[in-house]
């Protein structure tokens, strides 16, 4: 049954790659204004989840719905200024500049060829929240890899969506700029109500970072929650086949890990 408080979610869900069936009958309901981070060891199908949330690939079997609507009836203009996404860093060869790149996704956004003087300021403020303001007209492929990556999540933010989809969104990036984009994202939900889910490596980031954690294995949920019910050494051995011990981070009270070996 469809909770009417969802604002997207997945329904019997399954996806993959031609006879390769990643997700495998999957349900998950996202909240409004909520933080979700998708954790699980490599090949556990987040990445393919990601994708078929944002019609990246198209389901086999089960239905996303957003707002209550399926994606699949939508236009694909609806679909990408509602729920952004963020996969993969551009190449190095990549020959537009930073603001280019931001440009041609707010003037999708607005349905213009033009930037106007207003979305110019837009975009110049949105570049200054994400530390790129000085780089603006330098080329996307002469930027570091952290870079790069900022400037993608200023392409996606710059639709304003309701959901943002991230695979791996602190990726290359030194902790200075994780904490930088992470606390961006969490200042979003804040002021935005956004939907904001997010493929996370960093146990111990993601326990800071979601209000929700998702653990995927096999292509299924094995189990989600508050991160202090999700993140325990038994998930984390099922889920990554290690042996760690997870105690209270003095800073943030939220689960930190400390892997200790390699289950046989």
């Amino acid at each position: 049954m469809f909770n009417p408080e969802s604002k997207l979610a997945a329904q019997a869900l399954s996806a993959g790659y031609a006879a390769d069936q990643v997700i495998k009958g999957l349900d998950l309901e996202l909240s409004a204004g909520s933080i979700t981070a998708l954790i699980g060891a490599n090949g556990a199908g987040k990445s393919s989840l990601l994708k078929a949330l944002a019609r990246k690939i198209k389901p086999s079997a089960g239905s996303v719905l957003l707002d209550g609507i399926s994606i699949s009836s939508l236009s694909k203009t609806e679909v990408e200024n509602s729920i952004g996404f963020l996969g993969t860093i551009p190449a190095a060869r990549s020959n537009e500049t930073v603001f280019e790149l931001v440009a041609k996704s707010a003037m999708a956004r607005e349905g213009i060829s033009r930037v106007s003087p207003r979305l110019k300021t837009e975009i110049e403020s949105l570049l200054a929240r994400t530390s790129l303001l000085d780089q603006k007209d330098k080329k996307v492929g002469e930027l570091s890899s952290g870079s790069r990556q900022a400037a993608v999540i200023a392409a996606a933010l710059v639709r304003n969506p309701a959901v943002l989809l991230l695979d791996e969104p602190t990726n290359s990036l030194d902790y200075s700029h994780q904490l930088q984009v992470i606390n961006l994202l969490s200042s979003l939900k804040r002021e935005r109500g956004m939907t904001i889910v997010a493929v996370i490596h960093d146990l111990n980031l993601a326990a800071r970072f979601a209000d929700t954690v998702v653990i995927i294995k096999d292509g299924k949920i094995i189990d989600q929650g508050a991160p202090k019910d999700v993140i325990t050494p038994n998930n984390l051995a099922s889920a990554f086949n290690i042996l760690a011990r997870v105690i209270e981070d003095p800073v943030g009270k939220t689960p930190l890990v400390i892997p200790i070996r390699q289950l046989q």
